[in-house]
C-alpha cells in the first residue's frame, strides 16, 4: 500500500489548498516530483476513476488483440466478432503468465503463450490441450475453478476506450454527462474520426517530461498563458480573452469533473484558422455558436470547434513524464474523403503546433519544481478558478478512505 497523504503534506498545507482562491495555495513541489506521492495518486485516482486508456481503432477489426498497461497493471483489449471492444485483465488464470504478449490482428481466438489455453474473443475458456493428460483437455476437470479471463468494466465514447479498475464504477453515462451538457449544440455521437492519407484513423502520440497534473493545469485550465506561449494567439487582436478591462470574453465551465472554457466563436473570428468544411451541429441549418475546450478529470481532453473536435487522453508514466495520444473528429464526409485531407491537415497542424509550445512550457515548470526555492504557488482569481477547482478534486480523491 502507498504511504498516506499525511506523509507528504502537513495539515497546514492541506488547509491552505482548501482555502478560497484569493488566499489559497497550490500543491507543493513534492506532489509533482516524488515517486511515493505518485504511487498514492495511482492508488487513489487512477485505480478508482474512469480512465481513458486507448482508442477503439487500436483494435480496429474482429479478432484484433492489443495488450497494454494501466498503472503497471497488464490489460488486454479485444475486438469481438460482434464488433464490441472488451477489456480483460491480461492474465491466464492457470499459469499467471500474460494471456497475450504481442499485439495481433484477425485472430479467431486467444491462445495463451505459456501453456496454450485457448479462449474465445469474449474471454471464455474453450480448450486446455494436454492440461489433464488428454490431447484436448477436459474442461469438466476445471468446473470448480475460475478459468475465464477476468473482464474489466469498459466503455467507448468518441472512439476512446475508458476502463475502471475500482470494482464499483460510477455509472459511465453520469461520468460523461457534463460533456453533453456543455456541448449541447453538437452532434457528438455522429462525428467521425479523421483518416490519414493511407485511409486509417489519424492519431498523434508524444511524451512530455512533466507531471500529469501539470499537463492538466495547462490544458484548458490555465487561460492566461495563451497569448504569451502560442504564436497564433500572440498574433490575434482578440487575445487575451478580455473584451474590455475586467470583462472576460470566455466563461469557465466547472461541472462536476469537467473543467473547461467556452466562448462565442464570433468573438474569435480573427484567431483560429478557417476550415472549409461542414459543421458538426445537431441542426444542419445552424452552425454551433459556442466553442469549448476542456478536460474531464482525470485524463480525457476535448476541444470542440464548430467544424472539428480534438480528442485526446494523457496517461502518467511516473511523476515526471506523461504520454499523450490525440485524434481529430469531423463531419463524416470531411473525416473520410481523400479530397478533404488538406482540411484535416489544417486542424492537425494547428493543434500540433500548440502542443509543442505547451510541451516546452510544462517541461519548464516541471524542471523548476526541482529548485530548493520552489514552494506552493498562489492563484490569479480572475483567471485561475478552474485550476483552484482542479486541486480541490485531486485533494478530495487523495483524502478519500
Amino acid at each position: 500500500m502507498p504511504k498516506p497523504l499525511s506523509e507528504f503534506l502537513t495539515r497546514e498545507q492541506i488547509e491552505s489548498i482548501r482555502r478560497p482562491i484569493g488566499s489559497a495555495w497550490t500543491f507543493p513541489a513534492i506532489a509533482y516530483t516524488d515517486e511515493d506521492f505518485y504511487q498514492l495518486e495511482i492508488e487513489k485516482i487512477y485505480k478508482k476513476r474512469w480512465v481513458a486508456t486507448l482508442f477503439d481503432f487500436d483494435v480496429l477489426n474482429a479478432g484484433d488483440l492489443r495488450p497494454f498497461d494501466l498503472c503497471n497493471i497488464p490489460l488486454l483489449a479485444v475486438r469481438g466478432n460482434d464488433g464490441q471492444v472488451r477489456v480483460f485483465h491480461n492474465i491466464c488464470p492457470y499459469d499467471g503468465c500474460l494471456a497475450v504478449i504481442d499485439p495481433a490482428e484477425g485472430r479467431a481466438d486467444i491462445v495463451t503463450p505459456y501453456h496454450g489455453w485457448t479462449y474465445d474473443l469474449e474471454g471464455k475458456l474453450l480448450r486446455t490441450p494436454y492440461w489433464d493428460g488428454t490431447r484436448e483437455g477436459r474442461l469438466e476437470a476445471l468446473q470448480d475453478k475460475e478459468v475465464d479471463l477476468v473482464p474489466v468494466p469498459c466503455e467507448v465514447f468518441m472512439n476512446t476506450v475508458f476502463v475502471n479498475l475500482s470494482g464499483n464504477p460510477e455509472v459511465f453515462e453520469d461520468y460523461i454527462a457534463p460533456i453533453f451538457r456543455s456541448l449541447g449544440e453538437y452532434d457528438l455521437e455522429n462525428s467521425c474520426v479523421g483518416h490519414a492519407r493511407d485511409g486509417k484513423p489519424y492519431m498523434d502520440e508524444a511524451s512530455v517530461k512533466t507531471n500529469w497534473k501539470t499537463f492538466f493545469e495547462n490544458a484548458c485550465v490555465n487561460v492566461l498563458h495563451e497569448n504569451f506561449v502560442h504564436a497564433l494567439y500572440a498574433a490575434s487582436p482578440e487575445l487575451p480573452r478580455i473584451k474590455e478591462d475586467g470583462v472576460p470574453s470566455y466563461a469557465n465551465i466547472i461541472d462536476d469533473n469537467l473543467l473547461a472554457l467556452s466562448y462565442n466563436r464570433l468573438d474569435f473570428k480573427h484567431t483560429y484558422p478557417h476550415v472549409e468544411a461542414p459543421h458538426l451541429g445537431k441542426d444542419p441549418d445552424h452552425e454551433p455558436l459556442i466553442e469549448t475546450f476542456g478536460t474531464l478529470y482525470p485524463n480525457f481532453y476535448i476541444s470542440a470547434s464548430s467544424q472539428s473536435i480534438e480528442i485526446a487522453y494523457v496517461l502518467p508514466d511516473g511523476p515526471g513524464e506523461s504520454v499523450q495520444r490525440v485524434s481529430y473528429h469531423f463531419q463524416r464526409d470531411v473525416a473520410l474523403a481523400p479530397e478533404a485531407y488538406e482540411e484535416r491537415k489544417v486542424v492537425h497542424d494547428f493543434f500540433y503546433e500548440a502542443f509543442m509550445e505547451d510541451g516546452r512550457m510544462t517541461e519548464a515548470v516541471q524542471k523548476a519544481r526541482n529548485s530548493p526555492v520552489y514552494s506552493q504557488k498562489f492563484y490569479a482569481p480572475f483567471w485561475d478558478g478552474m485550476h483552484h477547482r482542479l486541486n480541490q478534486i485531486i485533494l478530495d480523491d487523495l483524502e478519500a478512505q
